[in-house]
């Protein structure tokens, strides 16, 4: 209890060098914090991801378009219940900084495909009753104030042109890692059926298949088929899980992922010198004090007791502080950063505030090293002469 008093008092005794270095140290948990939300929001598509469904590309890019045909072939196949596609629209509003995802999709088979799409029953059949008709995410209703019956004047991008589409519901999405609350959903028919007159070269194309598989079908056995059924055609396939068809999309930003996860350490670098600056000037001003206990019978585990708990007591303060602030940052953070409606929230998880706290303690541990040792050699001799 006398040590704990002790280490309590020393830790006080600067009152504005301890709140500098709790700022410091704060600043670097809510850096440290932010990335780590990043990098778990990445993945955090592929953890959430269905594994019923699987995904079918051209073979030699996402970006090229496969034949709308493809669907009857692909629906025979033994292990396939349900086959879905859909393009990409890039309808750009007002301006491309105010832009979110836009797709057309095959209304006929898209709630089924994607049951984390919620919608009230007449909205569904208002939607699709009207070719014209859109579904938006709750978030980009409430980002444009839109609502439903309004009319929204889009310029396509993938599909050429000036278009307006009306509001025909607004869904909320179960799974915002995969269909985000921030996207708008078309009739793929309504788009196609115009682009066939204006560019008929491009039309009946789609970007992608979606094959919703039976119970207890094999998933490899299944997307080997399919794209055995389209080999050596002139636009053969790749199929794979949606889990992994996500995976490759953060597999392909690696030197992003990895430059986040250098300067992280980085950061627990910062950290640890902040904070070992901090204890030296401590250990050192006290060097005769210490001197003054070994005459009395402290020993040097008392000692290093009292340097490693100021180090500790710092170090969870820091963190207190920098986890108060990480929350509404990262609210901040998200509304800054999700105007493409890609990104749903970075929300905080345990495992966010469990490895924030773990990195303080272990920079609490490591700065506490020096001093400890230096502490450790001093003789009681060389402590009484210090002048601090």
């Amino acid at each position: 209890m006398m040590l704990f008093r002790l280490m309590l008092r020393n830790t006080v005794r600067r009152p504005v060098r301890l709140a500098l270095t709790i700022g410091g140290l704060a600043m670097v948990v809510l850096a440290f914090g932010l990335l780590r939300l990043t990098l778990d929001e990445w993945q955090r598509a592929v953890r959430t991801a269905s594994k019923d469904r699987l995904i079918t590309v051209h073979a030699m890019s996402d970006a090229l378009t496969l034949p709308v045909s493809y669907k009857e072939r692909i629906a025979v196949i033994h292990g396939v219940r349900l086959v879905h596609y859909g393009n990409v629209f890039g309808g750009l509003y007002r301006d491309a900084k105010e832009s979110f995802g836009s797709f057309a999709e095959n209304m006929a088979t898209f709630f089924e495909t994607y049951p984390e799409i919620v919608l009230d029953e007449d909205a569904r059949l208002a939607l699709l009753q009207d070719r014209r008709g859109c579904i938006i995410g709750n978030k980009l209703a409430a980002r444009f104030g839109w609502k439903v019956g309004d009319v929204i004047p889009l310029k396509g991008t993938a599909y050429p042109g000036d278009w307006e589409v009306v509001v025909r519901g607004i869904f909320r999405s179960t799974n915002p890692n995969v269909m985000g609350n921030g996207e708008l959903y078309l009739h793929w028919a309504y788009a196609n059926e115009r682009l066939k007159k204006e560019a008929p070269e491009r039309g009946d194309q789609v970007g992608w298949y979606v094959a919703s598989m039976v119970p207890g079908a094999r998933a490899q056995s299944v997307a080997a088929a399919i794209d055995a059924n389209f080999a050596n055609s002139f636009a053969e396939t790749r199929t794979e899980m949606e889990q992994a068809f996500i995976a490759g999309w953060v597999a392909r930003s690696g030197a992003l992922l990895q430059g986040l996860y250098w300067l992280s350490v980085v950061m627990n670098g910062i950290a640890v010198l902040v904070l070992i600056n901090a204890l030296a000037m401590a250990v050192r001003e006290r060097t005769r004090e210490y001197g003054v206990m070994k005459t009395l019978g402290f020993r040097p585990r008392h000692l290093v007791g009292l340097v490693l708990g100021e180090s500790l007591l710092i170090a969870v303060s820091g963190a207190g502080l920098g986890l108060g602030l990480l929350y509404p940052a990262a609210q901040l953070y998200a509304a800054m950063v999700a105007g493409g409606g890609t990104v749903s929230s970075y929300d905080m998880t345990f495992e966010t505030v469990g490895v924030c706290l773990s990195m303080m303690l272990t920079v609490g541990v490591c700065a506490a090293v020096w001093p400890a040792i230096r502490l450790i050699r001093m003789t009681t001799l060389d402590g009484l002469r210090h002048r601090g």
